[in-house]
Parts: structure tokens; sequence; C-alpha cells
């Protein structure tokens, strides 16, 4: 069935709040969930990692000149936003910057951040394992969307892994070997078109998949009682 983006938006944010998740990032993780199954990567399959479960992310920061920093236990979801500005201010001071997020509840996720700084001037490279194998995806900095490269299906890599390496040149090399021979390569103007056709055309959800949203949604809502009926708010 199709779901306008905006109201699905509406429903991820109130299911994550329902579950536990912090405002800045039910918010971050639900236009991400979205945006991911707008352009067809399984967004609220990978949103259910998140329902009523810990934050348990750390990540680390290395540079060309300073080491790796002792890992840190992330504060939100890493892989949405924070491990890519991590990753750029590192590089603003050394070249490079790399940023290794584990334990990552839903690392497809990061696909969404690859795609908030597309358009930055800056190259990312990006690699995310999940129950699929192990992901790659890059942006070049002057396209507006990301381009994937492909999945490694024969991975035996742990999952819930995200490594963002941002650079200052290309002529830096980036710590992420793509594995030779990825299909299914997808690349900025297909994203494009498959996002602008979502905004226009609404979303794919499977009803079992919406029924489990608003469940959680319900836990955020005031139980119906005569004050609830005639309070004013």
């Amino acid at each position: 069935m199709k779901t306008a983006m905006k109201e699905l938006t509406s429903l991820c944010r109130a299911a994550l709040e329902g579950s536990g998740w912090a405002q800045g990032d039910y918010e971050d993780a639900a236009d991400a969930a979205v945006w991911l199954q707008a352009v067809g990567f399984g967004g609220l399959e990978a949103l259910d990692g998140m329902l009523g479960a810990q934050t348990r992310e750390q990540y680390t920061v290395k540079g060309a000149a300073c080491g790796e920093h002792p890992a840190r236990q992330a504060p939100g979801l890493a892989g949405c936003v924070l491990a890519f500005e991590l990753a750029w201010a590192r590089a603003t001071k050394e070249g490079i910057g790399v940023v290794r997020v584990s334990g990552a509840l839903a690392p497809r996720l990061a696909l969404h951040g690859l795609k908030t700084m597309s358009g930055r001037s800056r190259r990312f490279d990006l690699s995310w394992r999940d129950a699929g194998g192990c992901h790659f995806a890059w942006t070049d900095g002057g396209s507006l969307y990301p381009t994937y490269l492909g999945c490694n299906a024969r991975s035996g890599a742990a999952t819930g892994e995200i490594v963002v390496c941002c650079r200052t040149s290309d002529a830096i090399p980036s710590p992420i070997d793509v594995e030779p021979g990825l299909s299914h390569e997808l690349d900025p103007e297909e994203f494009e078109a498959r996002h602008h056709g979502a905004i226009w055309n609404g979303v794919d959800v499977e009803p079992a998949q919406l029924a489990r949203l608003v469940d959680w949604k319900r836990r955020v809502l005031v139980a119906e009682s005569e004050a609830s009926r005639t309070t004013c708010v």
C-alpha cells in the first residue's frame, strides 16, 4: 500500500518516541528510515532494530597523524549524521577522517547520512554491515545524492558495523576496500528519481509494518479517561 512521506515520517517519529528515543534522535532516525524506504532500501525494516532497543553504539575517530581515539559511547544514532560530522571535522585538520561505529542498531541508516553529506564539496566513502552482507557507497561532494556500489552478500563479518571516511583529496587513499564485482549499482540520478517518485506517489509500505508502528505510537498517547476527554490544552 502507498503512504504519503510526511504521514509516514510523523508516524515513525511517534513510534520511536513511544519506544523511548529522545527527540533529536527519533527525528533523525525517522527521516532516514522514510528516505530509505522511499528509495528501496527497506527503511522500515531497519527501524525495527531500534523499536524498544537500548542505545549500545560505540564509535572511534582516527585521522592521519593523531592516531585513533579511545572508543566512546554514541550519544545518539552515530550512523545517521554524527559519524559523518566527526569524520568531516577530522579531515579538515588532517586531510582524512575515519569514524568506525560498532553495535549499530540500524546500520543501513548510514546511507541517509551519506545523502545528507552529498553536495558539500567533500569526498565521503561509506561501508556498513547488516544481515545482507557488507555494503559500499560514496559521494564525490558534487551531487545531491550518493552512489551505491553494491553489497558483498558473502561477507562473514559481524553485523552492526559502520565505517565512514572523509577525505580532502582523492590522492589520499581510503581505508575502505570496495569488494570487486559488485552489482546493483545505483547512481545519483536513480536515487533522485526514486525519491521524487515517492514524494508524488507515496511510499510502499506493508500493512504489518504500519501496524507495528501504530502499536509503538500508542505508547505515547494519553490513556482515555473522563479527564483526558474534557481537559483543554
